[in-house]
């Protein structure tokens, strides 16, 4: 079994957590007996810029044009061409798109929002990839996406067939565990002046946004008259950091920019965390705030409501009152954080008992791909 894998639409966001996502499925699979890995990337690649490739895979590097029609003759062109060329057994894509004619199965990874009504205005991965969504499912013999109601949005393009489109959970970080208490002072001391602090990652937030949060703390601090402090991990936006100059509670405020690692550590110290800004997320940081004993306030409606369940406070991410409402209702009742950190556990369990490893083997297996 000879498996080709166009790579070129991880390359650019390689740290992105569904890029991640998938060379860790992809190293698992390549550990399969009788089953050899061609990996496609383009001349950008540099030796060690991705991380987890797959051991004993051969690296197939191309000239690849940009824009619209290099996209176009990627897909049309070179990969077929090397699909034929390598007698190829399955081409598995990971920007959405299908490639052109070509006599082998093609399995598709969905970007992590399939709906562009769920892209909150981004633009599209690579240029191909709406125009020929449809035309995409088609070709397509199997289809993973990252949440249901992707799946079922697809499934009604095309009459492409929704049995042929699985919708994969999260995982979480191995290795997690609640800090000790320790080790909990530690980070307060690092990231709040030693005191107790919401934490709220603002990746993928607009300035309205993170205003709406800050107006919401501000009603919290008003209203509770509390010494929590709210801490904030992501990039800086543009225009806002002069504005927080004359913020009324910017000495209980901390913006920090920090590593993905120092980041899951101070979340994990948290009061509570809010992971308002969905973003391009998969859901792994609301797995990883419940191994680590932390209560969530999430915005509804989204894939991380859908990971969620019960376990986790709702709060738009536009409206500050509803934001301040679910601050001032952890700060207030003690047992209802401590219950939402009992469900966050259940929660956990029930999720990490489905392996995504597991159901990309079982998917492909039932499709008869693999035989």
């Amino acid at each position: 079994m000879l498996i080709l894998m166009d790579c070129r639409p991880l390359q650019a966001g390689s740290d992105r957590e569904r890029s991640r996502f998938i060379w860790s499925i992809t190293a698992d699979l390549a550990r399969e007996e009788g089953v050899r890995w061609l990996l496609l990337l383009d001349h950008r690649y540099r030796a060690g810029s991705i991380p987890g490739l797959p051991r004993h895979a051969t690296l197939l590097i191309e000239r690849a044009l940009p824009g619209r029609g290099g996209w176009r003759l990627w897909y049309d062109w070179q990969i077929p061409r090397l699909a034929q060329k390598y007698k190829v057994d399955l081409l598995i894509l990971t920007g959405g798109t299908a490639a052109g004619q070509v006599r082998a199965p093609q399995l598709i990874w969905m970007p992590s929002r399939s709906n562009p009504k769920e892209r909150d205005g981004r633009a599209s991965d690579q240029p191909l990839y709406l125009p020929r969504l449809e035309e995409s499912m088609r070709r397509a013999e199997l289809v993973f996406c990252f949440s249901e109601k992707d799946r079922a949005w697809l499934g009604e393009l095309g009459n492409s067939g929704i049995e042929k489109i699985i919708a994969l959970g999260p995982s979480s970080t191995e290795d997690l565990l609640p800090l000790d208490f320790t080790e909990r002072e530690k980070a307060k001391a690092e990231y709040a002046n030693a005191k107790e602090f919401f934490f709220a990652d603002v990746t993928g937030a607009g300035e309205e946004q993170v205003i709406a949060l800050l107006r919401a703390f501000s009603l919290f601090k008003k209203r509770q008259q509390s010494g929590l402090q709210l801490v904030i991990a992501g990039g800086e936006i543009t225009g806002l950091m002069e504005r927080l100059k004359t913020y009324k509670y910017r000495q209980d405020l901390h913006w920090h920019r920090i590593t993905a690692e120092a980041t899951w550590r101070c979340r994990a110290a948290a009061y509570a965390a809010l992971l308002l800004f969905e973003g391009e997320s998969l859901g792994t940081s609301v797995l990883d705030a419940w191994k680590t004993g932390v209560p969530l306030v999430i915005h509804p409606n989204g894939r991380l409501q859908e990971i969620a369940g019960n376990a986790a406070l709702l709060a738009d991410d536009c409206e500050p009152a509803t934001i301040g409402a679910a601050l001032m209702s952890l700060y207030k009742d003690e047992a209802l954080r401590s219950d939402l950190i009992k469900k966050g556990f259940l929660r956990l369990g029930e999720l990490d008992a489905v392996s995504p490893v597991a159901q990309v083997k079982t998917a492909i297996a039932r499709m008869q791909i693999i035989n």
